[in-house]
């Protein structure tokens, strides 16, 4: 079991939703022995369910398919995940320990277990999962200190030194506040490990060695730059949206604008509350149940989640497909408080478009989208942007 990550301290909840038969989780009440006719059946089934996830599918062993958790014995468990990492292997996926339960049995004095797994496999036509997320906020609530503590692996000065790489303007250097759309990525490899904290690694390593991509779009915060940020969110298509909100100040500036506009385009919004190194609770408290009160409110209709540890961010991010749930973070860039927790959420996380959605994008007409225009010596005009449905093929001819 050597692909298999270590198991971590989360836990499955009592009892599960019953399992659908469209999407990428699937229950499994045990896996021990199966027969060569079964395992072909099985393999085919979990190429199925990571093809509905985009690569990525949701395993839950020792559970019946109507969510109640019966449990496995040590034996039958070690059995059964021994027959999943031979289906993984099949399909050249990797396997990862997301959390566990231990079931207590009346009828039996033995421990019974019930685990769920993450499939991870990159679908042959890419070189990895994707996934573009927008970074929302007013200005001075933290956004590029944040992600530049997310991307580079150190913690921040309490000065903004985390995000002086993010700029790209002299004058944002000098203002700290950014002006333009910059991009910044995070790398996850097949075990769930963050693969921008291995070295001093440069964009080509990071997506050569990363099975799953983050791509954060950081956009301005500054009301002068609102269209620019408005620009942000339209043309880079964002699948989600991350609202940064400072912990001392709250719901002010842009920052409601930003959660209408993302709430108006039907991009799924989280959010990370920053600064609580530098706060009291009861501030704390104050601006999370403002921010609880407007997503409440008739005009978002959303339920808050407060995360608070590991098993709340697993579940979270698999229960975000609904649109309803709302994960709320509260985190520090200097001390790094919560952070992990918020890298869990992101590498858990799963594109929402279904497989059938996606088909049908691609076999709709070619829509190309135009972000940047820029000049190459020797090569001429490049285009650059977002194809928003159908595809395109070298040498194809594009109406403009």
């Amino acid at each position: 079991m050597e692909a298999m990550e270590k198991i971590n301290n989360s836990i499955l909840p009592e009892t599960l939703p019953p399992e659908e038969e469209l999407g990428n989780v699937e229950y499994k009440r045990t896996l021990v022995r199966p027969s060569v006719t079964r395992l072909e059946h099985l393999v085919t089934q979990m190429k199925w369910r990571l093809e509905e996830g985009h690569g990525e599918a949701i395993y839950e062993i020792g559970v019946e398919d109507n969510g109640i958790l019966a449990g496995l014995t040590d034996s039958d468990l070690d059995a059964s995940l021994e027959t999943l990492e031979t289906m993984s292997s099949r399909l050249g996926a990797s396997l990862t320990v997301l959390r566990e339960r231990s079931i207590e049995d009346e009828k039996s004095t033995g421990r019974r277990r019930a685990m769920e797994l993450l499939i991870r496999k990159v679908p042959d036509d890419q070189e990895f999962l994707d996934l573009r997320l927008a970074v929302l906020g007013n200005v001075d609530t933290g956004k590029s200190t944040l992600l530049g503590v997310l991307t580079q692996g150190e913690q921040d000065n309490g000065r903004g030194r985390a995000r002086l790489n993010l700029f790209r303007h002299l004058h944002e250097i000098q203002s700290g506040r950014t002006s333009s759309i910059s991009h910044e990525i995070l790398g996850f490899d097949g075990k769930g490990e963050v693969v921008n904290y291995s070295g001093s690694r440069n964009i080509e390593e990071i997506c050569e060695n990363s099975t799953k991509l983050i791509t954060f779009i950081d956009l301005a915060g500054h009301h002068k730059y609102l269209k620019t940020t408005i620009f942000g969110l339209t043309g880079n298509s964002p699948d989600f949206a991350m609202l940064v909100v400072s912990a001392n100040k709250g719901m002010v500036g842009t920052t409601k604008e930003h959660l209408g506009f993302a709430l108006a385009l039907g991009v799924p919004v989280f959010v990370v509350v920053t600064k609580v190194d530098m706060c009291r609770k009861f501030m704390i408290e104050k601006t999370v149940k403002q921010l609880e009160h407007i997503l409440k409110s008739p005009g978002c209709k959303k339920i808050p989640m407060r995360i608070e540890n590991e098993d709340d961010a697993i579940t979270a991010a698999t229960s975000f497909d609904t649109q309803k749930v709302t994960p709320i973070f509260l985190v520090s860039s200097v001390t790094g408080q919560n952070l992990p927790l918020l890298i869990k959420f992101l590498n858990v996380l799963p594109p929402l478009k279904s497989r059938h959605d996606r088909e049908k994008l691609v076999q709709d007409h070619t829509e190309f989208q135009i972000d940047e225009l820029f000049t190459v010596p020797g090569v001429g005009t490049v285009v650059g942007g977002t194809i928003q449905r159908g595809s395109i093929k070298e040498k194809d001819n594009v109406i403009f």
